[in-house]
C-alpha cells in the first residue's frame, strides 16, 4: 500500500455543474477540489 500523499502539487483537469476536478501530479488520483479546502467550524453558543 502506498503512504498517505498529501496532494500538494495539483492541476485541475474539468468543471461539471459547478465542481472542479483535480489530479494530485504526485500520486495521480482525482477528487473534487473542495475535498482539498480546509473546512471551518463554527461553535454555536
Amino acid at each position: 500500500m502506498p503512504p498517505d500523499c498529501e496532494h500538494k502539487t495539483t492541476q485541475m483537469i474539468a468543471r461539471r455543474d459547478g465542481i472542479d476536478y483535480v489530479e494530485c501530479l504526485d500520486c495521480r488520483e482525482i477528487f473534487e477540489a473542495e475535498d482539498l479546502e480546509p473546512v471551518t467550524v463554527e461553535d454555536e453558543d
